[in-house]
Formats: structure tokens, sequence, C-alpha cells
């Protein structure tokens, strides 16, 4: 989207879309049509740049509740080790609890 100079006469407004993989150059006219066309693109990018920063917004309000919510599992799991370990258990490799032998 750019206002373009040909052989030195007047501007013209353009647009390169891509189009089944080939980008094509569309143009749009000089003077009020330009003109017009210009604001028109511009107005589309402002509100692409809005949903954008929503989109943004909500992401990090949803990044933060992801680090609420594993603050929270965490404490569950030590709470929970200690608990085990406080009943006689081990954990076997990393992976599952076991009764500590010798214990009933």
């Amino acid at each position: 989207m750019s206002w373009e100079t040909r052989n030195g006469k007047g501007r013209y407004y353009t647009r390169s879309p891509r189009r089944g993989g080939r980008i094509v150059r569309e143009y749009f006219g000089a003077g009020e049509w330009g003109e017009y066309w210009a604001a028109e693109d511009a107005y589309a990018r402002a509100e692409r740049a809005e949903r954008a920063a929503a989109s943004r917004a909500e992401a990090d309000g949803l990044d933060e509740i992801d680090k609420l919510v594993a603050a929270y599992v965490k404490t569950v799991e030590v709470a929970a080790r200690e608990a085990l370990v406080a009943a006689g258990y081990r954990q076997h490799q990393r992976g599952e609890w076991r009764k500590t032998r010798g214990q009933a």
C-alpha cells in the first residue's frame, strides 16, 4: 500500500497483495480515488492493530493466570510429598510412590 510516481506524472495509489502464491499489483488511481483508497486502507490497518493489541492484552492476562495456577500446583505437590513421606512412603526413581520396607 503505497503512493507511486510513474514517469514523473502524478502519484498513483497501489496495493501489492499475494494471490495464488504470487504478488499482484493493484492500481487504484490518483487524486480523489487514490486518497479514498489510501484512507480506506489506513482505517483497515488501524482496526487490525487494535484487534492485535486486544489479543495481546488477553494473552498477557492468560499468562498471569497460568503463573498463578503453576504456583498453586507446586504448593500442592510439596504438600502431597510431605504427607506421603510422613506416612512412610518413598518415591522410586522420581516415579511411583512405594511403601518403605520394614514399615507396617
